[in-house]
């Protein structure tokens, strides 16, 4: 048997008309309430309050203030420390002048002994060495080029990560040809 949402509503209508109108406590709580309000405060409760350790507050508080101080002692700028903001730059842009001069003879270095290794003799047809040859030169201009804007702006990274990643292809398609078969001129020497 199922109600009908109108029905439904009419019983609910009926529980609430018969639901009390107030509720009574069992018993009257107003006098212990009154004799609670009379009473002076417990010293327990007044110490729990106040007995709470302040240091870890002033510990805070302390910390912060020396980090302020020293943070406006360090950021402070005077003439002298002008100066030194000026050569700051300077003497970073000299370090990484000298980290890039550093990188470029490591590479050259590498390349040289790739090129020189006993393994690279003549790479054999010209048909399969002409690409490989095409883009060692295409990736040697290129370094060449971002090198020089290197030298000319150190401090930029997408310059940086480009000229990195040139650098390890080259090194990647000289690897590639000493894959390459080889043109040997004597034949039965190979096993």
């Amino acid at each position: 048997m199922t109600l009908t949402p109108r029905s439904r509503e009419e019983q609910l209508e009926q529980l609430v008309a018969k639901a009390p109108k107030d509720l009574a406590p069992e018993r009257d709580l107003w006098l212990t309430i009154e004799k609670r309000m009379d009473k002076p405060l417990s010293p327990k409760a007044d110490v729990s309050k106040h007995s709470r350790p302040l240091w870890p507050q002033w510990a805070m508080a302390a910390a912060i203030l020396l980090a302020v101080f020293f943070g406006y002692q360090y950021q402070g700028i005077t003439p002298t420390t002008q100066n030194t903001a000026q050569q700051a730059p300077k003497d970073s842009d000299k370090a990484l002048q000298t980290l890039l001069t550093q990188i470029a003879t490591m590479h050259q270095g590498q390349v040289d002994a790739l090129e020189h290794t006993p393994n690279a003799l003549i790479w054999q047809t010209r048909h399969l060495s002409a690409p490989l040859e095409q883009g060692l030169e295409e990736l040697r201009r290129a370094g060449a080029q971002i090198y020089q804007a290197l030298q000319a702006n150190p401090t930029d990274k997408q310059l940086w990560q480009l000229w990195l990643w040139v650098q390890q292809r080259e090194l990647e398609l000289l690897q590639q040809g000493q894959k390459l078969p080889i043109k040997n001129s004597t034949q039965g020497n190979t096993l």
